[in-house]
């Protein structure tokens, strides 16, 4: 994975604030003394169809009155451990 920037966030005095992409841009506010936030991303967290349906199988133990709202919320819990 990458680990550069994909934006800086360029604070305003007036509070308003831009987005620089440039490189150039960016080596010409940081050339001026001004401080630039770097912006970076994050590879999305997903699940196989495998460890759905595990879970899926889990939950259910036989019962197929699953809560839709207790499943989706288990799911995403998995998801944040990975």
């Amino acid at each position: 994975m990458n680990n550069e920037p994909v934006f800086w966030l360029l604070e305003r005095e007036n509070g308003e604030h831009s987005f620089i992409k440039s490189k150039t841009m960016q080596e010409h506010y940081k050339s001026k003394n001004v401080d630039l936030i770097p912006l970076y991303t994050h590879p999305a967290k997903t699940l196989t169809d495998g460890e759905i349906l595990n879970m899926y199988l889990e939950k259910t133990n036989g019962n197929k009155d699953l809560d839709i709202f207790e499943f989706a919320r288990a799911i995403l819990r998995k998801a944040q451990e990975k």
